[in-house]
């Protein structure tokens, strides 16, 4: 027996290599395998994206070593995050409530963030193709299905895709209607520049200009992915800034990368140009600009904070309605937990022989604590069952540890 486990990694906002930590499909399913063959784990499923990674894992024991090794040997050559930045949680039921919120976007963390229902379906497919999705995946799988049909009926879904780099992808494919073949460059690929052309390419646009000082950045990239985008030297960011049409700027001051002189000349268009530095030095400087629409991260966040307003009865309504479904699962996994430890207590006793009844042959006490001539089958059920039932009450049983300790100690103290 055992119980679900989770290895989480958050890439946040950082500005390193560690925020470019992903799995791709195949690395997913070669990690799986191995965790499966290294660790004995009979149940596991793996989401990773440029946001995040999260292991899950049903097993009696945690298995964080063995499975950031695994990483390491499937990574080679590749700079990882440390080791202290995977955080594990050992509380079941936190770790799957964590999951669900992410999932229908509800996470408070993650506030922001697209729903990730559609890529926990094709992990659970990933888990599938392994031999890792059993019983309780699959009712898992089962639960955030009715679940997501159960909320659409009755909450009018918004998905609160209104994080920055999602508001920005917003604001372009608005701005850009009035604009034939608009052309857009991205000035910087760090996390936050990842994630503004992620959300730019799943709105369509293609050939974005992609502005850094080396290649180094794209590294973690598939390589289909690699000839989506033209790379630009930051040597070329004057020719840049007169060629394209919509400037993303994800580069703070300290970069020293772009500055007012590079607007200083006439173009032939309209320049739009969005800073999403922390304190933008441009604003004094190209605000009253005749040929240049300028927005900063002030800006940004009024916009955010109009869809938040929008999407705060959602949340209001959707979160508990989450709990009470969730609810219903754990309640479903206590229970299966319970019949197994009924079970394995029930084989655990030794066969009745004809001058006498059956009796536990876990018991380890000198001296048992029951007289032996009420150890009838009958009897000890009963009172298993009764016992059991009295501890349902108390504790879940997800939080029990060691289930041969629990089926022990009560056939010597009952």
């Amino acid at each position: 027996m055992g119980q679900f486990r989770l290895l989480s990694f958050s890439a946040g906002f950082q500005k390193n290599r560690e925020s470019n930590f992903q799995l791709t499909r195949e690395e997913s399913k070669d990690l799986l395998t191995e965790v499966r063959e290294q660790c004995g784990v009979a149940e596991a499923l793996i989401l990773s994206n440029q946001d995040r990674t999260e292991i899950l894992y049903h097993s009696s024991r945690p298995h964080e070593d063995e499975i950031y090794a695994a990483i390491r040997r499937i990574k080679a050559g590749v700079g990882l995050p440390t080791e202290t930045l995977f955080q594990q949680n050992c509380n079941e039921e936190s770790a799957l409530t964590h999951l669900s919120e992410l999932c229908f976007g509800v996470q408070a963390s993650t506030y922001g963030a697209n729903p990730l229902y559609s890529q926990f379906l094709e992990a659970f497919e990933l888990s599938d193709q392994v031999g890792l999705k059993g019983i309780l995946l699959s009712e898992w799988k089962a639960f955030l299905q009715r679940t997501n049909l159960f909320l659409s009926k009755e909450v009018s879904f918004q998905a609160p895709t209104f994080s920055v780099s999602f508001t920005v992808a917003d604001m372009v494919a608005e701005l850009v209607k009035k604009i034939k073949q608009p052309k857009i460059a991205i000035l910087g690929f760090n996390g936050m520049g990842r994630k503004v052309y992620q959300n730019l390419r799943s709105r369509g646009f293609e050939k974005i200009v992609i502005v850094e000082k080396t290649i180094q950045p794209f590294a973690g990239l598939p390589a289909s992915e690699l000839t989506q985008f033209v790379y630009e030297p930051f040597e070329q960011l004057a020719n840049v800034v007169r060629e394209n049409d919509i400037l993303i700027s994800t580069l703070e001051n300290e970069d020293n990368a772009i500055q007012a002189a590079h607007f200083d000349t006439n173009f032939s268009s309209v320049k739009i140009l969005i800073d999403l530095a922390v304190t933008s030095e441009l604003s004094d400087s190209l605000q009253s600009h005749s040929q240049v629409v300028f927005f900063e991260l002030a800006d940004i966040y009024q916009v955010i904070e109009g869809k938040m307003e929008i999407n705060k009865s959602w949340l209001k309504k959707v979160k508990p309605l989450l709990q009470q479904q969730s609810k219903n699962f754990f309640e479903w996994l206590d229970k299966k937990k319970a019949d197994e430890i009924l079970e394995q207590a029930k084989a655990l006793l030794m066969p009745a022989d004809e001058m006498g009844p059956s009796f536990p042959k876990v018991i380890t006490a000198s001296k048992t604590r029951v007289k032996k001539e009420i150890l009838s089958s009958q009897a000890c059920r009963l009172v298993l069952e009764q016992a059991l039932d009295k501890m349902r009450a108390r504790t879940p049983y997800k939080d029990l540890v060691s289930y041969d300790r629990f089926v022990n100690e009560f056939y010597q103290y009952n």
